[in-house]
């Protein structure tokens, strides 16, 4: 293991949070894209295989959701990982190799009881994209800007993902007018666009995408709420 255990540990956090902060990608895209840069090293040795996968696991844990396929294949691997394999490798001093013992124990629970996601394209989750524009709002909503480059400056920030799947357009546009409506700017450029991508939108056109039951009645309910509010602006 030509990386040691302490590294392997930075550099994946490091990577991943790369991939969401510079790359701006979703929990679930970042964390494929840190899977693929990491795949590799994974076939070196049996404690390099251990010390990565079981990282990547535990960022893994903190998203709502886990892919199925790849819940199954992180399970798979980090069970099946051979803890007497890994001591004669002997990279890893009695303390290290304890310590990737007791964590393998935690992620594995952690991974068994965490919700499935089958929809297999990445993209952004529910709660996560709405946070995401609310938390770019507040960091561009500041006396410099002009109010009529808001609108301009949330689609371009989240263009590739209003590309993506109709739920995140449909996210950023209801938590993007939400903003609006509670700030007051109420007639400013683009609202109209918005308020007429609003009325358009199909709960159904979105069944098979990503959002579970509970999310997609929770988004109708913004939309009407939304939508009630531009109309009573006239």
């Amino acid at each position: 293991m030509a990386t040691s255990y302490e590294e392997y540990l930075e550099y994946i956090n490091e990577t991943y949070n790369e991939f969401k902060e510079e790359g701006k990608m979703s929990n679930k895209e970042a964390i494929a894209r840190t899977f693929n840069e990491y795949d590799m090293s994974m076939k070196k040795s049996e404690t390099d295989k251990a010390v990565i996968s079981v990282t990547i696991a535990e960022i893994l844990i903190s998203h709502l959701r886990i892919l199925n396929t790849f819940k199954d294949y992180m399970i798979n691997t980090i069970s099946k990982l051979n803890f007497k394999l890994i001591e004669q490798d002997n990279e890893l001093s009695r303390e290290q190799h304890i310590a990737l013992f007791i964590r393998r124990e935690q992620v594995l629970k952690q991974l068994d009881n965490k919700p499935l996601d089958y929809y297999p394209r990445v993209c952004w989750y529910y709660e996560e994209l709405t946070d995401e524009v609310n938390k770019f709002l507040d960091q561009i909503n500041t006396g410099i800007i002009n109010k009529d480059e808001i609108i301009a400056k949330v689609f371009k920030r989240f263009e590739r993902d209003c590309k993506n799947t109709l739920s995140e357009k449909i996210i950023v546009c209801t938590t993007l007018a939400e903003n609006l409506l509670n700030l007051g700017y109420t007639r400013i450029e683009g609202l109209q666009k918005i308020k007429q991508e609003l009325q358009l939108f199909n709960v159904e056109d979105i069944c098979n995408e990503q959002l579970i039951e509970g999310e997609r009645k929770n988004l109708v309910v913004r939309i009407d709420n939304v939508l009630e509010q531009l109309n009573n602006i006239g």
